[in-house]
């Protein structure tokens, strides 16, 4: 359980959202603008160029980088995490 917590669901996030905003990024920082040439949009933009423009592409690189470094930080702390509740645990301390 704690992997698919720590490990599983950050990398999946990662994925998901890496498949749409990486190449944007990735696009944004190539053409130095934002958004990239040829990226269609739905209602008038204005484009971003410059150093807004590069921060703007950056983000959308960010947000899989910054998943995929929790899921590495959660491999590490699967460990430390109990694996069973210990047999004295009092119950009544819990809130219901």
């Amino acid at each position: 359980m704690w992997y698919s917590l720590f490990v599983g669901i950050p990398l999946f996030g990662a994925f998901m959202i890496g498949i749409v905003t990486v190449p944007i990024g990735y696009k944004g920082i190539i053409h130095k603008q934002f958004p990239p040439k040829g990226m269609k949009v739905y209602k008038p933009t204005k484009i971003l160029r410059g150093w807004k423009g590069n921060l703007k592409s950056v983000f959308h690189l960010l947000i899989p980088t910054f998943l995929i470094l929790f899921s590495i930080w959660g491999y590490f702390q699967v460990d430390q995490m109990p694996h069973e509740v210990p047999e004295d645990f009092d119950y009544s301390v819990c809130k219901s």
